[in-house]
């Protein structure tokens, strides 16, 4: 099970580097949104808002960033437990974009929510204090 453990955790990192990395240099084609025009508007809304000239708003930056330094941790397996805490509300965020106004895109999105909550049952004991009554 360790080995599992390490490729998810690995994984996840690498995946989450790419993406992230991709929120600056954009050198991953966009997924494909035709027939799905909500869709498109949502993305380009939040790829291209600000009045920056390139037209960049901050928040794609923040979940760059955020998905960096999530991956970065996880591939050096430091502050996993509060690594897969960070990645929560991207996770989320991801599933319910596609479930809502782009469900044939679902795959990836679903992919990180699920390996994020594997690895947050796997590192579970890291979590016991947030839940005490004390």
């Amino acid at each position: 099970m360790k080995i599992l453990h390490l490729i998810l955790r690995l994984g996840l990192g690498l995946l989450l580097l790419t993406f992230g990395f991709n929120k600056f240099f954009w050198f991953l084609a966009d997924f494909d949104f035709t027939g799905f025009p909500e869709a498109e508007h949502l993305f380009k809304a939040l790829r291209y808002s600000g009045q920056s000239p390139t037209g960049k708003g901050y928040l794609m930056d923040a979940v760059g960033i955020t998905e960096i330094v999530v991956g970065v941790l996880l591939i050096l397996k430091k502050w996993v437990p509060f690594a897969l805490v960070m990645l929560v509300p991207i996770s989320i965020n991801l599933v319910l974009f596609h479930l809502f106004v782009n469900l044939p895109n679902m795959a990836p999105a679903a992919l990180v929510l699920l390996v994020n909550g594997y690895l947050m049952y796997v590192h579970r004991g890291a979590y016991r204090p947030l839940f005490s009554s004390e």
